[in-house]
């Protein structure tokens, strides 16, 4: 039986959307500062003029050992922490979108920090990334459904593709050309990051149902998120290091709501009041958003100076 908290006739797992909102806007803000410090302790633990900066093993043990990466882990451990009691209180298709707001949180952060200017391209892109979540956030909000479906072949299902897509970016990131590497390894992580709030979302649900003695539950949900995080930590310090925190998180907070909001709609079954323009409009607005992330890492000082590093060696080779 579930504990009521303080009120009557609240509980832990009561739908409040508002409320839902504003504790995953403060995620947002813990979320974009952890990342802007850690960021910085991934920067001294790599060659930056390397071309290929991805880390080994050894240099992430020595990572776990820095105050300042640790500062950043505490901060982004206490947003996901009220990110997941958002998530606890209202649909997925609602709560993860809201996260996008720590790309303008990322961006005044990281100027602040490295003293260059933000220039307006970078403003129309976190703009475009912004507009492009919260008409995305509309809709999803407007056509959200109460109740959640949990159809275990298609949940498997589900986390066998983000996997295999999260497999996939990541080894974009490892190879492809040095400018896209931080997009890429970032992009991947947030695939698995998507999926890890869906997935907190369906053992929410699963828990509330009776169902945490169930097979699915321990044999196949609980080591797809346990996984998720461990594989989608792993690639946003890969991104970390191969590009700027901004690129990373706003990869990340586009790409992970993206993620978690059509697992819940194609997968919980959370897309069952969705009409066509609902649909055209996410897909549109959902695109939008990832555009303005493209454009962020084009014209970011640091990646422009990747850019002209990587026609160099070209030139030279």
């Amino acid at each position: 039986m579930l504990t009521p908290m303080a009120g009557p006739g609240f509980t832990f797992f009561e739908q409040n959307i508002p409320l839902a909102i504003t504790i995953v806007v403060l995620s947002s803000f813990l979320f974009a500062g952890g990342s802007t410090v850690q960021h910085l302790a991934v920067g001294n633990a790599v060659d930056t003029d390397a071309e290929n900066r991805s880390m080994g093993f050894k240099q992430l043990l020595r990572l776990i050992r820095t105050p300042t990466w640790l500062l950043g882990l505490a901060l982004i451990a206490i947003g996901a922490t009220t990110h997941i009691i958002g998530l606890m209180m209202a649909p997925v298709t609602v709560v993860q979108p809201v996260g996008i707001l720590a790309v303008p949180w990322a961006v005044i952060l990281a100027s602040l920090i490295h003293k260059h200017k933000v220039t307006p391209s970078m403003w129309g892109a976190v703009a475009m990334t912004v507009l492009g979540i919260v008409v995305f956030t509309a809709f999803s909000a407007s056509t959200a459904a109460e109740k959640t479906y949990l159809d275990p072949v298609l949940i498997i299902t589900g986390c066998v593709v983000v996997y295999a897509i999260g497999g996939v970016l990541g080894f974009l990131g490892a190879k492809g050309r040095p400018e896209w590497r931080c997009l890429m390894w970032a992009s991947g992580g947030a695939f698995f990051y998507g999926l890890s709030s869906a997935l907190i979302k369906t053992t929410t649900e699963m828990v509330k149902a009776g169902q945490q003695s169930t097979p699915l539950f321990w044999v196949a949900v609980v080591p797809f998120l346990v996984g998720s995080y461990a594989f989608g930590g792993w690639m946003v310090q890969q991104g970390f290091a191969n590009g700027p925190a901004e690129i990373t998180v706003g990869s990340m907070t586009t790409t992970d709501p993206i993620v978690g909001v059509t697992f819940g709609l194609v997968i919980l079954g959370e897309g069952a009041k969705i009409h066509g323009l609902a649909a055209v409009g996410m897909a549109i607005a959902g695109a939008l958003a990832i555009y303005g992330v493209v454009v962020l890492s084009r014209h970011h000082p640091d990646a422009q100076v990747a850019v002209q590093q990587s026609a160099a060696a070209r030139a030279r080779d």
